[in-house]
């Protein structure tokens, strides 16, 4: 499929997208998803790569396999910025450039398991025991935040290992340019520096109205008395300082498991949009509908779908967000910890983090619900490893069903063939078929591969119902000289009613794909989709043939020991093997255990005895 049609074949991938700031995710036919991006506009920017023709060879290569487009909105372009990048690293997108070094984000972290606790800038968040703030988008403005602080609120940076009392370190200069209340020196009590950390923490926690409405004052003040100077510094400032606070609603660093449920209704129908964090990070996100929802009853829809949905979760998280109380809540929380081994609480946020995260859901699942009363379709059903596959063959027709044979044989005894389909991309188990190779006498392969197609073909001919069905492709294991036995095979029936049926061969060495009239083989990248659908049924031919060979040695083994032993007819043959389940066993069993099997004489037990 040319990337500048797709425009016109599924416009519904991004018609229906809202023009919000967020992430869109782009998914190949089996639900993987191969590329992850961020967007001012996610409507504007998802259209523009159904749209234009690209310069970059790898995104054309990309939009081949785009059958589904997943979204979040964000408040933010800066949440979707940090959103995209947690998201990369969750699903490692195909399609994605990936950082080696694993760069991340700044934080600021508060120690608040020392005496005086201090504040410091780190790029490593762990749960240990300290308080961290962010992540930060921008280094510079995360420095100045942090100077803003210590004049605002006096708090230490170093890192001297102080005690509650008896400090006799010599006070810095922080100290005396007041950014330090100079608790190394006992300067300050604990419970006065408490104070001063608890204002830190409410300030990075998101409660900054206080310190920007002070700053806005100031600069204002400033600027009346014609400090225009001074005014620029504090506008510089609150500037810094509201860039720095502006940080990730759907990343925190205390490691905490949390769905946050949010949910629209109209008429008899309601969304429900479940964020999943895990580790403190939002990766995923569903949405389920409910019918013959009330509007004006969502604590009852709610309820219903909570019951449901975790009575058949591997997993509950330790705490469920919900936009709104509901019914039994008491009771389903004791049945949730029960199922989990472990306290789980359902929580409706007033403010903070998780209020903002339950509000980004039930935004999001309002713009669901309103897309799908518009009747909106977001998948293709192509499956773009077959479209490649015809484009890489040149063929007009679609590869609605391919075909691999295969050969199997261990020198010239119990020779096999198989034959297994791929019917819209998927394998079919019930048109699989199996030959065993009767015409062919010592160890050749080519011929044997002649015998299994004309066979198959014949069948056809003859009306075989087992058979009629016809491929769009022949997928032959092997190289040039499999290729060539097939199509020495397929020669005679050019004449007959049979269509003409492409061939290709795929070779184990280096994974060529050749093709006939073509001295140059096909070669793939090993990433590259239509190349594993392609391995994956020519090892499922081999498998077939290889399992069919096996049962015909067992099978000839079995018998031919047991032959061999005076006596031992067909009946007792399949009572020993039926109570001993092999040869091995039969073998290990004593005279007693022989003659426990019914219809066994001691006779017959001796001579198994003695052959065995």
């Amino acid at each position: 499929m040319k990337t500048e049609k797709r425009d016109n074949a599924i416009p519904e991938l991004w018609q229906s997208l809202p023009n919000a700031p967020g992430v869109y995710l782009m998914k190949a036919s089996d639900g993987t998803v191969i590329y992850v991006g961020k967007a001012v506009r996610l409507r504007t920017r998802v259209r523009s790569y159904f749209r234009e023709k690209f310069t970059s060879a790898l995104t054309s290569q990309m939009m081949r396999y785009v059958t589904e487009v997943d979204y979040i909105v964000t408040e933010t372009e800066v949440e979707a910025l940090i959103l995209e990048n947690n998201l990369i690293k969750a699903h490692q997108p195909r399609y994605n450039v990936k950082l080696k070094d694993d760069k991340r984000y700044p934080y600021l972290r508060v120690t608040v398991n020392e005496a005086f606790p201090r504040i410091h800038i780190t790029r490593k968040a762990e749960n240990d025991g300290t308080r961290y703030f962010g992540p930060f988008v921008h280094v510079r403005s995360t420095r100045q935040t942090l100077k803003q602080l210590t004049k605002l609120f006096p708090i230490r940076t170093c890192t001297l290992p102080l005690t509650e009392v008896g400090n006799r370190y010599r006070v810095c200069l922080d100290y005396h340019i007041g950014r330090c209340p100079g608790p190394c020196a006992d300067k300050i009590d604990v419970s006065d520096y408490d104070e001063i950390v608890r204002k830190v923490c409410q300030f990075l926690n998101g409660n900054t109205e206080t310190v920007v409405k002070e700053l806005t004052e100031q600069m204002q003040a400033a600027a009346a008395a014609l400090d225009f100077e001074t005014a620029a510094k504090y506008r510089d400032t609150l500037k810094d300082v509201q860039q720095a606070i502006t940080t990730q609603n759907m990343d925190s660093v205390s490691a905490a498991d949390e769905d946050v449920i949010g949910i629209a209704a109209r008429t008899e129908s309601a969304c429900v949009q479940l964020l999943r964090v895990r580790d403190g990070k939002l990766l995923e996100r569903e949405h389920y509908y409910l019918n013959d929802a009330d509007p004006e009853s969502l604590a009852t829809a709610l309820s219903a779908f909570i019951s449901q949905y975790y009575q058949n979760a591997v997993f509950v998280p330790k705490t469920v967000v919900l936009p709104i109380p509901i019914e039994s809540m008491e009771l389903i929380e004791n049945w949730l910890s029960e199922k989990q081994g472990n306290r789980v609480g359902l929580h409706v946020p007033r403010a903070g983090r998780l209020r903002k995260l339950q509000i980004l859901a039930t935004k999001n699942a309002e713009i669901l619900l309103t897309q799908r009363e518009q009747n909106v379709v977001y998948s293709s059903g192509v499956e773009p490893a077959l479209v490649e596959l015809q484009e890489l063959l040149g063929l007009k027709h679609p590869l609605r069903r391919i075909e691999a044979y295969d050969i199997s044989n261990l020198g010239d005894r119990f020779a096999v063939g198989s034959m297994v389909v791929l019917e819209d991309g998927k394998p079919t188990s019930s048109e699989y078929r199996r030959f065993k190779i009767r015409a062919v006498k010592g160890q050749n392969d080519f011929a044997m591969m002649q015998e299994v197609i004309t066979r198959r073909f014949r069948r056809a001919l003859a009306d075989d119902e087992k058979f009629n069905k016809l491929p769009d492709l022949m997928l032959i294991d092997g190289g040039k000289g499999q290729l060539r036995a097939a199509q020495v095979a397929m020669k005679p029936f050019a004449s007959s009613r049979l269509p003409d049926i492409p061939l290709i061969a795929l070779a184990k060495r280096i994974e060529e794909i050749f093709v006939p009239g073509k001295s140059e083989p096909i070669v793939l990248r090993e990433d590259n989709p239509t190349l594993h659908m392609i391995q994956r049924l020519r090892d499922e031919a081999h498998r077939f043939a290889v399992t069919y060979h096996r049962q015909l040695r067992q099978k000839s083994l079995s018998i031919s020991v047991l032959d061999e032993i005076p006596n031992l007819g067909p009946k007792r043959k399949q009572a020993l093997l039926r109570h001993f389940g092999s040869i091995e066993a039969i073998r290990a069993a004593s005279l007693d255990g022989l003659l426990s099997v019914k219809g066994i004489p001691r006779s017959v037990a001796e001579n198994i005895r003695k052959h065995l």
